[in-house]
């Protein structure tokens, strides 16, 4: 069964649907640096849905990250466009 798991999607069931059911939604499998580059719009409904196996899959991804490296790398580059992830 699919689980969903982010802010936006917990708050409004229509964004659940939209990301479940649309066309426009684009899955994307999960990879943590392209996560953090990643841009976004809060007032928006996301072109880009990162998509794990498990939870435990998002666990290891950040427990084994190099969270301050890949900010370090990418400060001051602009954000990759959802639409192109």
């Amino acid at each position: 069964p699919l689980k969903a798991f982010g802010a936006g999607l917990m708050s409004s069931f229509t964004e659940l649907q939209f990301a479940v059911e649309s066309k426009d939604a684009h899955h994307v499998p999960f990879d943590l640096e392209t996560v953090m580059r990643t841009g976004y719009e809060i007032d928006k409904f996301q072109r880009a849905y990162f998509v794990l196996p498990s939870f435990d899959a998002l666990r290891d991804a950040f427990a084994g990250g190099d969270l301050a490296g890949i900010v370090k790398r990418f400060k001051g580059q602009p954000a990759l466009d959802p639409a192109t992830v």
